[in-house]
């Protein structure tokens, strides 16, 4: 499963809006929306805070790619 569409759908998930993600993260809305729509890919750093954010929503990165090729 592609960044973008990972960022989604846990995004969707949690039932939050590109903006409150981007609050979170620490970035802005445009670049949540960049990352979405494959306009831009993530800094290492923008990487690790989204891996810390969603080890705080007790979400596993690697289990959720995994249900998204199924």
């Amino acid at each position: 499963m592609s960044f973008s569409l990972l960022i989604r759908k846990i995004r969707k998930q949690l039932g939050m809006s590109q903006e409150q993600l981007a609050r979170e993260l620490k970035v802005s809305f445009s670049t949540v929306n960049r990352w979405e729509n494959e306009k831009a890919n993530p800094s290492p750093m923008a990487k690790e805070a989204f891996n810390d954010f969603c080890t705080k929503h007790g979400i596993n990165i690697d289990t959720e790619r995994r249900r998204g090729n199924d």
